[in-house]
């Protein structure tokens, strides 16, 4: 029983002889001198960039919104929004395409919708203020819709100052 331990005893001994020599040491990695704060850091205050908005929609676009246009016309108010949200999929920086959801929850009834849509559009369209007061004229109607009739009336002038 002895000659047991004593045989477990040697091997565990050896294996911490052996296993250490088998281990590579540790060497730090060098550093650089720091000479300055670094190159490329944002600036509080400063511009953003930002790509730039295509000047005309794809092919694939202007065919889903001449349809949902159609769609709309037609009275099938279901197809021209799912239409109208298959573009979006494709191109959401459009702000014509939020601006025509916004006309079809409009007319679907869907007030509450039509003016956040109204509002998205506006956000996307920064130079366009023929489509800022188009989406203005939405959303007083959608607020006139709700019983609001103040913020409506200011809605109403946003437009005639964008006209």
């Amino acid at each position: 029983m002895k000659k047991k331990y004593l045989k477990l005893l040697v091997i565990i001994m050896a294996a911490g002889l052996i296993f250490p020599a088998c281990a590579t040491h540790y060497t730090a990695p060098e550093r650089e001198p720091k000479t300055g704060p670094p190159k490329h850091l944002p600036q509080i205050g400063g511009k953003i960039a930002r790509r730039s908005a295509p000047s005309s929609p794809s092919p694939i676009v202007a065919r889903l919104t001449d349809r949902a246009k159609g769609q709309m016309k037609a009275g099938n108010l279901d197809h021209a929004f799912a239409t109208t949200e298959r573009a979006i999929r494709i191109d959401s920086s459009d702000p014509h395409l939020w601006n025509l959801l916004a006309q079809i929850q409009l007319k679907r009834g869907n007030v509450h919708q039509a003016e956040q849509l109204a509002r998205k559009s506006n956000l996307l369209a920064k130079d366009d203020k023929s489509l800022q007061a188009e989406n203005w004229r939405i959303i007083a109607k959608a607020l006139r819709q709700k019983g609001s009739v103040q913020e409506a009336e200011k809605a109403e002038r946003r437009a005639k100052e964008l006209d």
